[in-house]
């Protein structure tokens, strides 16, 4: 509720840091949005339909997504007369970033011989934009559809007209999925870019009919419109707690807007997308955060136990490709949200290798310096230090292989499926195969096309 008077005066700019508690948001929050409280200076560029970017070539549509990094807007290229992704990244993260150089190094080998280019994401402009928050680096991409999980929660719906959502594709369908994904890595990998998040947040569907649409088939969302509030299942409009007009933040968030039919399927080809996290194998690899999910990270990411490089990204592919076929996350750790504990996120990580994959070796229990709270003295036995016992030590259930058996009824394919994991999940980072390798295996070959 606004307090009488109170925005008669402009309000204080806010700073850089994100409120420390609830009692210091400016806003309320809005669910299903990027978080409103980080328009403020070194965070997100305020948006609004009919924008215009780059000396007004790009003009602003729709809203397709957002993370922790940016804000991605479906756009019209109007010198081209064609649409696209408008990526539009926070200020802090604008400075010193590397993705847009990752990027172009990958667009000058887009025409070599490298099998795999038409399976990661194509970079086709940046610049930089200055806003009230700063100056903010915008990525102009080929437009794409959803990610594979948000396509398979869609047609779950429509499909089945409920609320239950499919665990996972059809087989032949995830098959061609993770044969896409594959090329794209190998592209990735023999440029010498590790991706470093590989998910499938990441994996983005082609979109049907997008050569023959045309810029008169979609509605430009004008700023009066949203004003109007005719867009009201498209917005939420935005206000400050104390009533004080605010310019760091827009006068309303934008809904994402999926531009894929919710009952099909993927469209081919699958793009490999957002290499925010991506790293060029030819730069000094220093230790650095990772933003993939904890589960889906390698034993030497989590112990820092060796130089960063490709293998990292094959470890998570192998995590993926269990679940594409089983429905259910090999290592089922619990997201890391603010407040929680690294540590304890990452023992449980490999403590559930340690059970599902088998033990770990004596040169990671050595890395891992906390496992004397889990394992007896000289001993791979389970043990709780709190009390001094094997009590209190979750029992997780089936090993890898009676899982994938259970899912995979075909004993010939399940045992394939179960070979090519036990390599790409090797905790030997060094003797995990390459994506070039793994496809190799003729599992891959009635996969239909790519």
């Amino acid at each position: 509720m606004s307090v009488p008077g109170s925005n008669l005066s402009p309000p204080p700019t806010p700073p850089p840091e994100m409120p420390a508690s609830f009692a210091e948001w400016r806003f309320q929050p809005i669910p299903q949005a990027e978080c409103v409280e980080a328009y403020r200076p070194g965070g997100y560029h305020p948006v609004h339909f009919g924008d215009y970017f780059h000396n007004r070539r790009y003009q602003v549509i729709n809203k397709l997504g957002y993370g922790q990094y940016s804000t991605v807007w479906l756009a019209r290229d109007i010198q081209v007369s064609e649409f696209v992704a408008l990526k539009i990244k926070t200020a802090k993260d604008s400075i010193d970033d590397r993705e847009v150089a990752v990027l172009n190094h990958l667009n000058t080998s887009r025409a070599s011989s490298i099998i795999g280019s038409e399976h990661v994401v194509c970079l086709k402009d940046s610049f930089y934009h200055q806003g009230p928050n700063g100056k903010h680096l915008c990525l102009v991409f080929e437009l794409l559809g959803d990610n594979i999980y948000s396509v398979l929660e869609g047609y779950s719906y429509e499909t089945t007209g409920s609320e239950r959502t499919l665990t996972k594709f059809p087989k032949p369908i995830a098959k061609r999925i993770l044969k896409n994904v594959l090329l794209g890595l190998n592209f990735l990998h023999q440029n010498g870019v590790v991706h470093g998040d590989l998910q499938p947040g990441n994996f983005l569907s082609s979109i049907k009919g997008l050569d023959s649409l045309r810029p008169a088939d979609i509605e430009v969302k004008s700023q009066e419109a949203a004003d109007e509030f005719e867009l009201q299942e498209a917005v939420v409009e935005v206000e400050r707690l104390d009533g004080k007009l605010d310019k760091w933040a827009p006068k309303y968030l934008a809904m994402p807007q999926s531009l894929v039919e919710s009952d099909q399927w993927p469209v081919f080809p699958i793009k490999i997308s957002d290499l925010g996290a991506a790293t060029l194998t030819l730069e000094a690899l220093t230790a650095k955060t990772p933003v993939m999910p904890i589960g889906l990270r390698s034993p030497e990411l989590i112990l820092n136990s060796h130089p960063l490089d490709t293998y990292i990204d094959i470890w998570s592919f192998g995590c993926l490709m269990f679940e594409m076929f089983v429905g259910k996350k090999l290592l089922a750790v619990m997201p890391l949200m603010p407040g929680s504990n690294i540590d304890n996120r990452n023992d449980d990580n490999l403590l559930q290798m340690h059970q599902i994959l088998g033990p770990l070796p004596e040169n990671l229990l050595v890395k891992w310096t906390r496992s004397g709270k889990y394992f007896r003295p000289g001993s791979r036995e389970h043990y709780n230090s709190l009390i001094e016992g094997p009590e209190g030590i979750p029992n997780l259930g089936p090993n890898m292989e009676a899982m994938i058996r259970q899912a995979v009824t075909e004993e010939e394919e399940a045992g394939v499926i179960i070979s090519l994991l036990r390599e790409m999940l090797n905790y030997d980072p060094l003797k995990r195969p390459s994506a070039l390798e793994i496809m190799k295996n003729s599992f891959w070959d009635d996969d239909g096309e790519t």
